[in-house]
This record gives C-alpha cells, sequence and structure tokens, in this order.
C-alpha cells in the first residue's frame, strides 16, 4: 500500500524529535495496516512534545488524512501559526 509507505517515511523523518519508543511504534502500527491509528497517534505525540512540522511534513499529514480518511481535527491543529 502506498500510503503505509508514504506514512512509514514521514513517521522516520521524525526520529531525534520524538523519542524512539513513539517512532518504533507508529511504524509498527503503519506495518500492520493500522495507519489511520499510526498517524492519530503521531499527530497527537507532535502537540504533545511540542514538535512543529515543516511545511512540507505538514502538507504529507494532510495528504495522507485525506487518503485514509481522517478526520481534519485529528491533524488540523498541527498547522503553523501564520497559516
Amino acid at each position: 500500500m502506498q500510503a503505509e509507505k508514504r506514512l512509514i517515511k514521514l513517521i522516520r523523518g521524525f526520529d531525534g524529535r520524538l523519542p524512539d519508543e513513539h517512532i518504533w511504534e507508529y511504524i509498527s502500527l503503519a506495518e500492520h495496516n493500522e495507519c489511520v491509528v499510526a498517524l492519530e497517534n503521531l499527530c497527537t505525540q507532535l502537540c504533545e512534545y511540542d514538535v512543529l512540522p515543516a511545511p512540507e511534513e505538514l502538507t504529507t499529514i494532510q495528504e495522507l488524512a485525506n487518503e485514509i480518511n481522517l478526520e481534519e481535527s485529528t491533524w488540523n491543529f498541527l498547522r503553523h501559526p501564520n497559516s
């Protein structure tokens, strides 16, 4: 599944900005066809750890969320203050 591969790549991009245990947990979820849960959890932890995604990361989050039918409310709080 293309979304799964893109999500795993996105999650790996947060290595060093989120705890390793979260990174590996979300990758495992994505690998086991739990992309919705993985992306929801990723977004929640980005907020919890005050990690501001780069604009291209946020675009990827939005694209993946749309592709896997994730509600906008689960990720839109990550938007940059000026956007």
